[in-house]
């Protein structure tokens, strides 16, 4: 038992070693880390230096009782990393230099833990501030350490390429720069080899080659960033020579790779702010390198740290969300897989800066004035719904309709469309004859109800006296507010409902969806977020109890699976768990392979999956992938599953380049509720479920699963070959 302890700990130890390396690029990959690792040791003594910086890091973060996760990620390792590769480098290989080391990367450690957080409270990353503050406190105190000997590593190009390779090493590096053509791509090299400490282009060839097998989004990143700055440098008549001998070059490509692929979410968009932000990247770098100067201090990656923090922040600071623009809220491995998984969420949940409003009322209504409407919903007020009560004659009056409550809607039950606290009340107003409209008391009794900042509702023209809360009062979802009337401007009994970022009624209308409702017009059609239109018959959505049950999964919950393929049965276990990061989880005990998902009041979606994708648990994900816990028959959606899932590698490369911009590979997942037995107390429900695959919109591969969940908790999937899964979710 001990002895498997020891080995837990020992691989903790080396994959944070490890993946501090790989860090430096926002990457986990492991090639790419033990790539790096060998780059750092084209000098040996600084790659020694590293190893120990980094290990000395990690073992004390592990002995402190720091976060385990982020450690093993290499999120603590890779400051103090870089201080000890630069400080390996700068001075003599000595037990004086060893001691100044393990000090430093102590150092370095501490100002990790405290700049994060600092830096925490505002949900911004520490990049490599705390390296620098490190580097800088080792260099301004070298110069009193006269035991240190100044390294001459690196000044001596051609002596150091014998010695490591002889004449043929030599003959290729004067080949290539004797290439005039090539050297902005020389210097794009060297800046890569830089971020090592690395002024070769040996260095810089490994790192591309590592960063293009990575990721090809990042690759792309790169040279558009270094390119950016490059013409900026020529448009402004400035010395771009200078990248090749100092160690600044590498803040257009980690800038670039860190706005454009890592903390926000890849798009056309991201490489046009890109474009933007390395002009800006140039001009802070010039400056502070004059201001640096007379100390004597390389100013390193400040330029990257000062423009990747202020436009985080400053993207953190927007009201309403910007699909082309969003941050990764769900980072991967790759830029390109957290740009799939994106869309996955876009199809699924449009975006999740949008706080869920649901519809202010119980049973269907249909709209009789929509956005920009016929009479009233225009200018700063274009953007809301009135809504009445029609039978099935279309008729929204009973006997004449020549009395307010001859009107379906009129008294009905008005309700809070999410939690709140009441910002206005305005009550005491008489209800209008039929016909007739108040033009002083324009809105009529009103509630304001404050869900978030800048997000507020308001309902209008509701009855006097009728109101069942106060101002200042907290309200639940879906708690009864008021009932309908007839006040204000208002000839004839309806709701009037809007959403505004200002808590006074009457205010200016902002566009805002609506969520988790049916609507019926010529289609019957399933909104998870959505404009209402004029004439839509819109229900709020009613989870069905046997998808509902089915649905509900609970860390610690054991699902009991049995599989019959090709006349052979075979059964396993799933476990319901619950990550670090609070991320909901099925495991497959025999497999190992993980299905990630997510499960609300709306349904229920598969939102990734790491493994076997041959293993029972991947069919499971692909043929339930996103199902709605309400059931209206003949109802079908439409979302998107990544292609990475379903796609061979070499398509997925070439892809790659271009999915910010295009997709030509798509995966697409269909839904159908087709049957259920009973309206009241059914035992059992049926769905169909598709998912399609396409290169370049022709189809590729289709996989049909009917699946039928039944009143004792099991649910049963078969898929086009016949094949059968039974999932027994209560045991």
């Amino acid at each position: 038992m001990n002895l498997d302890k020891y080995k837990v700990k020992i691989n903790a130890s080396l994959n944070a070693t490890l993946r501090s390396y790989s860090q430096i690029f926002f990457s986990e990959n492991k090639f790419f880390s033990i790539l790096l690792l060998l780059v750092s040791f084209i000098d040996f003594w600084a790659g020694i230096s590293g190893i120990i910086a980094v290990t000395v890091c990690n073992l004390t973060a592990f002995s402190m009782g720091f976060n385990k996760e982020k450690i093993k990620k290499g999120l603590y390792g890779y400051n103090a990393l870089l201080v000890g590769i630069g400080t390996g480098l700068n001075f003599e290989p000595g037990i004086v230099l060893l001691i100044l080391i393990i000090f430093a990367a102590l150092l370095t450690l501490i100002i990790t833990i405290n700049i994060e957080g600092i830096l925490s409270k505002y949900s911004l990353p520490f990049l490599s501030i705390p390296f620098l503050f490190g580097i800088w406190i080792v260099i301004l105190a070298s110069s009193h350490f006269d035991a240190l000997g100044l390294s001459h590593r690196g000044i001596y190009t051609y002596n150091e390429l014998y010695s490591a390779g002889g004449s043929t090493f030599v003959k290729i590096y004067d080949w290539f720069n004797s290439i005039k053509d090539f050297e902005i791509l020389k210097i794009y090299l060297l800046s890569l080899g830089a971020i090592f400490f690395q002024n070769n282009l040996l260095a810089g060839i490994l790192i591309a080659i590592g960063l293009l097998i990575y990721s090809r989004i990042a690759f792309t990143l790169s040279i558009t960033g270094f390119f950016a700055a490059f013409y900026f440098y020529e448009i402004t008549g400035s010395d771009f020579a200078q990248l090749e001998y100092t160690f600044i070059g590498f803040n257009y490509i980690l800038t670039s790779i860190a706005i454009g692929g890592y903390f926000v979410i890849p798009s056309a968009k991201t490489y046009l702010w890109t474009l933007i932000l390395l002009p800006i990247t140039v001009i802070i770098t010039i400056s502070l390198q004059n201001l640096f100067l007379p100390w004597g201090i390389p100013i390193y990656s400040l330029p990257f740290n000062i423009v990747v923090i202020l436009f985080i922040y400053a993207l953190r600071q927007r009201i309403t969300g910007n699909k082309h623009l969003t941050d990764t809220f769900t980072k991967q491995n790759t830029p390109e897989k957290t740009l799939y998984l994106n869309k996955t969420y876009v199809q699924i949940i449009k975006d999740k800066n949008f706080f869920p409003l649901n519809l202010p009322f119980w049973g269907k209504w249909t709209i009789s004035q929509a956005h920009e409407g016929e009479y009233t919903h225009k200018g700063f007020w274009k953007e809301a719904w009135d809504f009445i009560i029609v039978d099935k004659e279309n008729s929204q009056f009973k006997s004449s309709g020549e009395k307010v409550e001859d009107y379906l809607c009129y008294g009905k039950n008005i309700i809070a469309p999410a939690s709140g606290y009441v910002m206005n009340i305005n009550d005491g107003i008489k209800d209008n004859k039929i016909g007739d409209i108040n033009t002083v008391q324009n809105w009529g009794n009103s509630i304001v109800i404050m869900h978030a900042e800048y997000l507020y509702s308001q309902l209008s023209h509701l009855k006097s006296g009728s109101f069942r809360v106060k101002a200042g009062e907290y309200v639940q979802k879906g708690q009864v507010i008021a009932e309908v009337g007839n006040s204000g401007h208002s000839p004839y009994p309806h709701l009037h409902f809007q959403i505004q970022a200002s808590p006074f009624v009457g205010s200016k209308t902002i566009e805002y969806p609506l969520t988790n409702y049916i609507s019926e017009n010529e289609t019957t059609e399933y909104k998870i977020f959505g404009i209402p239109k004029l004439n839509d018959k819109i229900s709020q959505a009613v989870p069905h109890e046997l998808i509902k049950e089915a649905i509900h999964l609970i860390p610690g919950q054991k699902i009991s699976v049995i599989s019959e393929i090709a006349g052979k049965s075979t059964e396993t276990v799933w476990e319901v768990e619950k990550d670090y990061y609070n991320q909901t989880f099925i495991q497959c005990t025999e497999t190992k392979s993980t299905a990630y998902f997510y499960s609300d009041e709306t349904g229920f979606w598969f939102n990734n999956f790491y493994g076997n994708k041959k293993s029972l648990l991947f069919n499971f994900f692909i043929a339930f992938y996103n199902v709605k816990s309400a059931f209206y028959k003949d109802v079908s959606f439409n979302s998107f599953i990544r292609p990475n899932l379903f796609f061979n590698k070499i398509l997925m490369f070439f892809q790659d380049f271009i999915s910010p911009v295009y997709l030509f590979l798509k995966s697409e997942f269909k839904i159908f509720y087709i049957e259920e037995d009973a309206d009241l107390s059914p035992e059992y429900v049926i769905l169909k479920t598709t998912v399609k695959n396409s290169i370049f919109g022709n189809e590729n591969k289709l996989l049909n699963f009917e699946i039928k969940i039944l009143k004792s908790g099991i649910i049963q999937i078969i898929d086009n070959k016949s094949n059968k899964i039974t999932i027994n979710t209560k045991i």
